[in-house]
């Protein structure tokens, strides 16, 4: 197998994994944004623990987003 062809045999198998790591990614940042928004989001959940959750969703969807970009995106 020559260079170029494992190349582009990474390249086939790395994509599919950078978009579902960028939607991964932008679902935890829209969920903790929304959960601090929208108090009526979700209303089973305490007033305490939703600011607490939202952050911690905050936290890694950032994470997240540093580790494909890390990981995939970096040249």
């Amino acid at each position: 197998m020559s260079t170029n062809e494992r190349l582009r045999s990474r390249s086939s198998i790395r994509t599919p994994i950078v978009i579902f790591g960028t939607a991964m990614t932008l679902f935890y940042l829209g969920m903790g944004t929304y959960l601090f928004i929208d108090k009526s989001f979700l209303p089973g959940i305490p007033a305490d623990f939703r600011s607490v959750f939202a952050g911690l969703l905050l936290i890694y969807g950032i994470y997240r987003g540093y580790r494909l970009y890390a990981d995939h995106l970096q040249a």
